[in-house]
C-alpha cells in the first residue's frame, strides 16, 4: 500500500549564530565530549592479521618496479587520493596519471537532504598512518606524506602548514591471490592440469572522512591489467525521528521509511550513495595521440547462406559494431554501463596496429555492478558533481582541466566551481581524434542501509579495470612478454 506523505509541522524559530555563541560561551549549552577511544560500547577493537610488522619506508622518488611495471607512486595530495605517475608496462608508457579525485555521498530526506563532496574535506589529510597487520600485511612497505591537520578531542581538526608532520597512508606489498590467472586442463590420458598462481602487486590507501573510511586499491597484474577498487567502511551517518516530527497524530516511522530504513525506534539511517571518481590520463605506447573507440555487440537478422542451394530461415546472429568518437560531449563521449547493450570502451592509437589491423590500446571495464547518481540531471547536487551521471567521460586534455570537480564545491551553493567543472569540459566539442585524451571514471553504490549496518558496516566497494586491449600479442602471464618490450624495459 502507498504511504501518505505526512505534512511536516511549523518549526520553531531556528536560533542565531550569535545566541550559540553567547551559550556556549557563558556555559548555557550543555557540550558532548568526543572521546576516541571504544568505551564501553558494543564492540572490541579491530584484531589484527598479526604483530605489527613496524613500517618499512620506500625510497625517497617513491619509484617501484615489479615484472613488466614501473610507476611512480604520490601517497597523498591535498583534496584529492592517491596518484600513480608514469605508468609503463613492458617499457610502453600506459598512463601519465592514475588517481582517486574525488568520492561523493548524496543523503536523502525531504528538508534534510544533503551531500558531502569529501575532496572538500581534503579527503586524505583527516587520516592517520596505515596500521600494520590490520591495513596491511606484514612485510609491506610504507610510503611517507604529510599532513599539517591536527585531530582535536572534540573531533574537529587544526590546519596549519607551518605545523606539518610525516604520516603513512600509503602501502605496497605483494599478494599471492586464491585462484588463478589462467588455467586449463588438457584432455589427455591422463589428463594434465596446468594453471598459473594469480600474483599481484597492491598500491593501497585509506583515507578518512569522518564517519566513513575509503579504502583505495590499485592492482597490477602480470597480464599488464589494473585493477581499481573502493571499499567503504566505517559507520553510518544516522538520524533520529520522534512524532514530533509530523503534524498531531502523524505516523513518524511511516514518513521518516520513506527516506530511510528504520533501525531501532527512534533510529533511521537515510538511504546514500557512494561514488568514487578517479581520472586517468593515457599515453597509450607513449604518444599522446588516442583515440576513443567504442566496440558494441548486438544482434541481426541472417542473411540466407550462398552456400546452401535451398536457402531456409535462420536465426538472428550476434554482430560487432565499431565507431570512434570524434568530439567531446554530453551523450557523445559520455557513457553509462547498460547490459542490455555490452560492448567494449576503448583508448587506441590508430597509427600503431598488430599484423591483424586492430589498433593496440588498454579498455576500460566495469569491474562490480556500479550505479550512477538516481537524481534528476538539473538536480543541485549533480549539478554541483556532474561526475556522478556518468560511468565513462572521455575529454581532451588541457593542463588547466586538471581535476573533475572543485574541492570548494561543498562551499558554492550547490553548484558547480569555475573551471574545475567535467560538464565544462565536455561542453567545448574538442575533436577526440588522434588527440591527448582523459578518460573520468566513477563508479558507486547506492547504499540501503540494514540493521547489520551496526554498529560498524561490513566493508563493501566498487571497482573497474584498464585493461590491455591488443596492446600485447599475446597473453603476457601465460608467453611473457614480447621480446621488443621486454628489451625496452630492461634498461629502465
Amino acid at each position: 500500500a502507498t504511504v501518505p506523505l505526512h505534512p511536516r509541522t511549523t518549526r520553531p524559530r531556528p536560533v542565531q549564530a550569535a545566541e550559540l555563541r553567547a551559550a556556549r560561551e557563558s556555559g548555557a549549552m550543555p557540550l558532548c565530549r568526543v572521546r576516541n577511544e571504544t568505551g564501553n560500547l558494543p564492540w572490541e577493537v579491530p584484531r589484527r592479521e598479526d604483530a605489527p610488522s613496524g613500517r618499512r619506508r620506500v625510497e625517497a622518488k617513491r619509484g617501484v618496479r615489479w615484472g613488466g611495471w614501473r610507476f611512480t607512486v604520490s601517497p597523498q595530495r591535498p583534496s584529492s587520493g592517491p596518484a600513480l605517475l608514469d605508468v609503463s608496462f613492458g617499457g610502453e608508457r600506459v598512463l601519465y596519471e592514475l588517481s582517486l579525485q574525488d568520492a561523493m555521498a548524496a543523503y536523502s530526506g525531504d528538508d534534510e537532504a544533503f551531500f558531502y563532496s569529501d575532496a572538500a574535506w581534503s579527503l586524505s589529510m583527516l587520516s592517520a598512518s596505515l596500521e600494520p597487520g590490520v591495513d596491511c600485511p606484514s612485510g609491506a612497505t610504507y610510503f611517507e606524506a604529510a599532513t599539517w591537520y591536527q585531530l582535536q578531542e572534540t573531533g574537529s581538526a587544526v590546519a596549519d602548514a607551518t605545523r606539518a608532520v610525516p604520516f603513512y597512508p600509503t602501502c605496497i606489498f605483494e599478494w599471492q591471490e586464491d585462484h588463478t590467472i589462467w588455467r586449463h586442463m588438457q584432455n589427455t590420458e591422463p589428463p594434465r592440469v596446468r594453471g598459473l598462481g594469480r600474483r599481484t602487486l597492491v598500491v593501497r590507501s585509506i583515507a578518512t572522512v569522518a564517519n566513513y573510511d575509503y579504502i583505495t586499491d590499485v592492482k597490477f597484474r602480470e597480464d599488464g591489467e589494473i585493477e581499481a577498487s573502493v571499499r567503504f567502511a566505517g559507520y553510518i551517518e544516522a538520524r533520529h525521528y520522534t512524532d514530533h516530527d509530523t503534524e498531531a497524530g502523524g505516523d513518524a516511522a511511516a514518513h521518516e521509511s520513506l527516506y530511510s530504513s528504520l533501525l531501532r525506534p527512534g533510529l533511521a539511517g537515510p538511504v546514500h550513495c557512494h561514488i568514487a571518481a578517479f581520472k586517468a590520463d593515457f599515453d597509450i605506447g607513449g604518444v599522446r595521440a588516442n583515440t576513443l573507440r567504442v566496440t558494441s555487440v548486438g544482434a541481426s537478422d541472417a542473411p540466407p547462406s550462398p552456400r546452401e542451394p535451398f536457402p531456409r530461415p535462420r536465426h538472428p546472429y550476434k554482430v560487432l559494431s565499431h565507431r570512434d568518437v570524434e568530439a567531446e560531449g554530453i551523450g557523445a563521449s559520455t557513457f553509462v554501463a547498460d547490459p542490455r547493450r555490452p560492448g567494449a570502451w576503448t583508448i587506441v592509437d590508430r597509427a600503431a596496429a598488430s599484423p591483424a589491423g586492430s589498433p593496440r590500446g588498454y579498455a576500460v571495464t566495469l569491474g562490480s555492478f556500479a550505479t550512477t547518481q538516481v537524481l534528476p540531471d538539473e538536480h543541485p547536487f549533480v549539478r554541483a558533481m556532474p561526475f556522478s551521471k556518468y560511468h565513462l567521460a572521455v575529454t581532451a586534455h588541457h593542463d588547466h582541466e586538471r581535476r573533475l570537480t572543485s574541492p570548494y564545491v561543498q562551499y558554492d551553493g550547490e553548484e558547480a566551481s569555475g573551471a574545475q567543472d567535467l560538464d565544462r569540459f565536455l561542453s567545448d566539442g574538442e575533436s577526440l581524434l588522434d588527440a591527448d585524451l582523459v578518460a573520468w571514471i566513477a563508479v558507486g553504490r547506492e547504499h540501503v542501509v540494514r540493521q547489520e549496518d551496526l554498529p560498524l558496516v561490513s566493508n563493501f566497494g566498487v571497482a573497474f579495470s584498464l585493461q590491455p586491449w591488443n596492446f600485447l600479442p599475446w597473453n603476457a602471464a601465460a608467453s611473457g612478454l614480447p621480446p621488443s618490450l621486454s628489451e625496452a624495459g630492461a634498461g629502465d
